[in-house]
């Protein structure tokens, strides 16, 4: 909700807008001396993303007791849910 509504618009018209800071339209004031051409917008989608993932990263941080003198050993987890997500996954990447 929060990257939808707020954070998202903002990236979309710094890239996609003609007087956007990142845009290839602008001929002045350019970031960086060059302008972003986005085709189809994956770009952004995928910038907005990546960005807000590695902030979760850092705020999440790393998983305790997986490492070093105290470490856990993990079960086994279900191969049924495994085989079944891998075909979910198969299923969405076609249908896209």
């Amino acid at each position: 909700c929060c990257i939808t509504g707020f954070i998202y618009p903002i990236v979309v018209h710094m890239v996609w807008s003609e007087d956007g800071r990142f845009s290839a339209k602008r001929t002045t004031r350019l970031f960086g001396g060059c302008g972003m051409i986005d085709w189809a917008g994956s770009g952004v989608v995928h910038l907005t993303g990546g960005i807000a993932a590695l902030i979760a990263c850092i705020f999440v941080g790393p998983r305790t007791y997986r490492f070093g003198r105290h470490a856990r050993h993990l079960q086994q987890q279900s191969q049924v849910f495994q085989t079944l997500g891998v075909l979910l996954l198969w299923v969405g990447w076609y249908g896209f």
